[in-house]
C-alpha cells in the first residue's frame, strides 16, 4: 500500500487538528454573534410588508370613500371577508406573517391594525401596528401594558 503525502520543499504541509478546531471555534462565535442581527433583519422586513399592506388596505378605504361617501366598516376580521367591498386580495393567507383586521371603524374614520402572529420569535410575536385615515403607523405590544406605542 502506498502512503501519499504532500510535500512541499521536502517540508510536509498541511494543518494540525488543533487548528482546524480553533477555526471552527471562531466561526462558530462568529455565527452566534450575527444570528440575532439576521433574524432582526429577517423581522424588519416583514414589519415592511405589513407597513404596505396596511397603506394597500388605507387606500382601498378612501376609494371606497370616494364611492360611497362613507368609510368601509365591518366587525369581521379580514381574514373572514373583510376586505371584499374593497376590492383587495385578502393579506391573510396560511402563509402570512401578519393577522389584518379593520376596527373602529365608522362613517369618518377607521383604523385598520396588523398583528404579528405567535409562530414570530418571542420578542416578536403579537406585536401590533396600526394604520388611521391620516396615515400614520403605530407600534403597540397588547402583551406588555408599559410598551407605549411609538
Amino acid at each position: 500500500m502506498r502512503i501519499f503525502r504532500i510535500t512541499f520543499k521536502g517540508y510536509k504541509i498541511g494543518f494540525t487538528l488543533t487548528e482546524l478546531l480553533i477555526v471552527i471555534i471562531i466561526v462558530a462565535i462568529v455565527a452566534v454573534l450575527a444570528l440575532p442581527m439576521l433574524i432582526k433583519t429577517i423581522e424588519k422586513a416583514k414589519l415592511g410588508e405589513a407597513a404596505t399592506n396596511l397603506n394597500l388596505i388605507r387606500t382601498g378605504e378612501k376609494i371606497y370613500f370616494l364611492e360611497y361617501g362613507t368609510f368601509y366598516y365591518d366587525t369581521l376580521d379580514v381574514a373572514e371577508g373583510g376586505l371584499s367591498d374593497l376590492n383587495l386580495e385578502n393579506p391573510n393567507k396560511d402563509n402570512a406573517y401578519f393577522d389584518y383586521k379593520i376596527e373602529n371603524g365608522d362613517s369618518s374614520d377607521f383604523t385598520i391594525s396588523a398583528t404579528r402572529k405567535e409562530t414570530a420569535p418571542s420578542p416578536y410575536a403579537n406585536q401590533e401596528y396600526t394604520i388611521n385615515k391620516s396615515g400614520t403607523i403605530s407600534k403597540t405590544d397588547p402583551t406588555n401594558p408599559l410598551d407605549p406605542p411609538n
